[in-house]
């Protein structure tokens, strides 16, 4: 169990310092609106490192189900959830409606190829 929470906070760890960065480097206010260009690019990266968290979380929590990957997942969502409740009316929702949407679903995707190679693995030996 210790495991699995070490692996829900390294994955959510890598999730939001992620977007942190990115936002922080392009000088871009996730709660404002943004050039076409940088939502359709900032949208694949988020999904990206969500689906590398839910990999990441699974791999280190070595187990054969996604339990602490759905954790993970509800906690990306409750976080977009609670940005958007916090700020009703004020500024661009882009961010937050794709992390609810887009990718806290991707970090399921991302710790399911993790159990299907696990599971492939198991098969071959």
């Amino acid at each position: 169990m210790l495991r699995g929470i070490l692996a829900i906070v390294v994955g959510y760890l890598l999730f939001a310092g992620s977007a942190v960065a990115l936002f922080a480097f392009s000088r871009q206010d996730p709660h404002t609106s943004a050039p076409v260009r940088f939502l359709i690019l900032s949208i694949l990266y988020g999904i990206f490192f969500a689906l590398l968290a839910g990999y990441l979380t699974a791999l280190i929590a070595k187990v054969d189900d996604l339990r602490y990957v759905l954790l993970l997942a509800a906690i990306i969502a409750a976080g977009a959830l609670f940005s958007l409740l916090a700020r009703p009316g004020a500024g661009a929702i882009w961010s937050q409606v794709s992390a609810l949407l887009l990718m806290a679903p991707a970090a399921l995707v991302g710790g399911h190829l993790r159990l299907q190679q696990l599971r492939r693995a198991g098969k071959n030996t």
